[in-house]
């Protein structure tokens, strides 16, 4: 049997206590295997990553492939944020969720600083409200409440990461754990440059030049990888001489270039048409006369994905904002109907008609004090299912926010995101412990990834922070 050392004991002990298992009859590593696999589930992607370097039991389990695909489709989603400061910070989308008995007097989720000496924000700018009362302010996560504050210092589980990136980048999407950024290249302006990251191991890939730049061209671009064959691809729609041209970079195809993708849907993508683009090894955007597009990862084709039965022309010139995306592993729309009523509806069965089914609406008019004029784009659902969206501020001129609205209690509340500003960029994303060097063949690939270091310059530039009180 393996022999423990104190220090081993102790560091089994506390990561037993953070999932509630306390038996102080029992040492954790006695438990089976099959029940820590179980355990380990529930532990964010920093918590594992501390596991694997206490004993090789937990190691073992960690970095088992069946362990790793599970913990993908079962671990937490975080929201990663990218504001006009240049800085990135993931935050923890079920803190409120874990703990729905936070008073008043507790944050609703955590965001971070971007030093350690950094001022806290204004806490009376954070709300929440429902549609039959009035807002009600809450703080963030510095607590006063002596009754909270042992609850506080347990649920304060800090499970955030932020770095600053020394250039503008766009945020793309997120997929199986990994991040794609876009930047404008400074030598060669005519053309994009993408980043593949793991930000919180602190890894960037460079992808080669795309064909393209970012301009008012460039209607739609989205990241997808595939676990199973270790590659990934990003795909741009362009619109070149009158016509919509798809170009394409796949990790697995031994080349430095892109490739253009024939039979390229000729109706122009809507901009900002997809929250979350990735579902079923496939990408989905919607186009300008609201049809649902998708581009199979596997074949590189494109096809078109049925719409629910009321959508007919009548209907659609109601709308004024709409965007696809993925609510619980089903492919959702989202959509302002006359201006006045945001509905979600769901694709239960993927590719069929009929599965279609309303799961809720929202009258814009009591949307956290924001007046309908405003404008509402959902950015993803984290894993209860409560709905993110960014909204012009009620409190701040020309600065954005960030409100969650959860469906099943009908309650809504402003999320602190660490300062003001005028723009942000957010999307879902699994924080994984995974090196993309595991991930991607990147010998194959002809890539070169990077580890981001803060005191040395890279090409992306990160200053990347990784706060040391994890849980």
């Amino acid at each position: 049997m393996e022999r423990k050392t104190k220090k081993e004991r102790r560091r089994c002990k506390k990561e037993a206590e953070e999932v509630g298992f306390v038996d102080e009859n029992i040492q954790i590593l006695d438990i089976p295997i099959h029940i820590l696999f179980d355990i380990m589930l529930k532990l964010p992607a920093v918590s594992l990553i501390r596991c694997s370097s206490v004993c090789y039991k937990f190691k073992s389990i960690i970095f088992d492939p069946s362990f790793q695909q599970s913990y993908l489709i079962k671990a937490p989603l975080s929201f990663v944020v990218l504001s006009d400061n240049l800085r990135l910070t993931s935050i923890d989308s079920q803190f409120h969720t874990l703990n729905p008995n936070i008073s008043n007097h507790s944050s609703s989720c955590i965001a971070i600083q971007p030093s350690l000496d950094s001022k806290p924000c204004n806490p009376t700018s954070s709300t929440t409200s429902t549609a039959s009362t009035a807002a009600t302010p809450t703080i963030h996560h510095h607590h006063h409440h002596h009754h909270h504050q042992q609850q506080s210092r347990n649920n304060r589980t800090n499970r955030f990461v932020t770095f600053h990136i020394h250039r503008h980048v766009d945020l793309i999407n997120s997929s199986n754990g990994l991040l794609c950024l876009r930047a404008s290249n400074c030598r060669t302006p005519s053309r994009s440059l993408y980043y593949i990251c793991n930000p919180l191991l602190g890894e960037a890939l460079t992808v080669p030049l795309a064909p393209s730049p970012a301009d008012q061209n460039l209607y739609f671009s989205a990241f997808g990888f595939d676990p199973k064959k270790k590659h990934f691809k990003i795909l741009q729609l362009v619109f070149k001489s009158d016509q919509m041209v798809a170009e394409l970079y796949q990790s697995d195809s031994g080349s430095r270039t892109w490739s253009l993708i024939p039979d390229a849907p000729s109706t122009r993508p809507m901009v900002n048409s997809s929250f979350d683009p990735s579902l079923n090894g496939a990408l989905h955007w919607l186009t300008e006369d609201a049809s649902i597009c998708s581009f199979d990862l596997n074949n590189n084709k494109f096809k078109s994905v049925p719409p629910p039965s009321h959508f007919d022309d009548e209907y659609v010139s109601r709308i004024s904002t709409i965007s696809v995306g993925v609510l619980k592993g089903c492919l959702c729309l989202c959509y302002v109907i006359e201006g006045a009523r945001l509905e979600t509806w769901v694709m239960s069965k993927y590719g069929e008609k009929e599965s279609w089914s309303k799961a809720f609406s929202i009258e814009i008019k009591s949307y956290c004090g924001l007046s309908p004029q405003d404008k509402h784009r959902p950015i993803g659902f984290n894993t209860s299912g409560e709905m993110w969206v960014t909204a012009d501020s009620d409190s701040r001129s020309f600065t954005k926010c960030l409100v969650s609205f959860n469906p099943e209690t009908g309650v809504f509340r402003n999320i602190e995101i660490g300062g003001a500003a005028s723009n942000i960029q957010a999307t879902p994303q699994v924080l994984s412990y995974f090196s993309i060097k595991k991930m991607v063949n990147i010998r194959h690939s002809k890539l070169q990834l990077q580890t981001l270091r803060s005191a040395k310059n890279h090409a992306l530039g990160f200053d990347f922070l990784l706060m040391g009180n994890f849980r």
